[in-house]
């Protein structure tokens, strides 16, 4: 029982960050032109390295999008290595003080400066990968279909955490 648990928890996982990482591709590719600009504003990798960093990653999204649905040990291990850059990325600018710049997270209609939660949702979309690192074995449909519908739920709430935290906070008003 325990064992069939972590698969359909293991599916669920990467059919979330399957959707996270087709929705962060197609977002940035819709806004290629930028791009450029918001990895270069992170003032991590030397400027030579901006421009195909750039053009690459929203097509690195999507292949280890597509290679993670089928469970691949290594598509799994190898974003979860790519959640863990961004982290660091985040990290590195929160420490050097430059929470204004936009994370670059790819949903351009919800522009989000960086803060340590980006950084923590980041973790949490790692974790939700772990799972699959262990579990080993095929899903009947019935579970197939549960662990589908989790992931879309998983999905659902990684949309809506996203939202509440770019939502600008209380506005103060001042009285004399």
């Amino acid at each position: 029982m325990a064992g069939m648990l972590l698969m359909v928890l293991a599916f669920a996982g990467r059919v979330c960050v399957v959707l996270v990482f087709i929705l962060a591709a197609g977002q940035k590719m819709h806004s290629w032109a930028i791009l450029s600009g918001v990895v270069a504003n992170y003032r991590i990798l030397p400027p030579f390295m901006v421009k195909p960093t750039a053009w690459l990653l929203p097509l690195l999204e999507l292949a280890l999008g597509a290679m993670l649905l089928p469970g691949s040990v290594w598509a799994v291990f190898a974003a979860m290595v790519l959640l863990a850059i961004f982290a660091t990325a985040m990290a590195i600018n929160l420490g050097r003080g430059r929470r204004h710049i936009d994370c670059g997270c790819g949903q351009s209609f919800l522009r989000q400066a960086l803060s340590p939660v980006l950084v923590v949702r980041n973790a949490v979309l790692m974790l939700l990968l772990a799972p699959s690192l262990l579990a080993v074995g095929g899903l009947s449909l019935n579970l197939a279909l549960t662990g589908m519908a989790a992931g879309v739920a998983f999905f659902l709430l990684y949309l809506l955490a996203n939202t509440l935290v770019a939502l600008p906070g209380p506005r103060r008003v001042l009285t004399v």
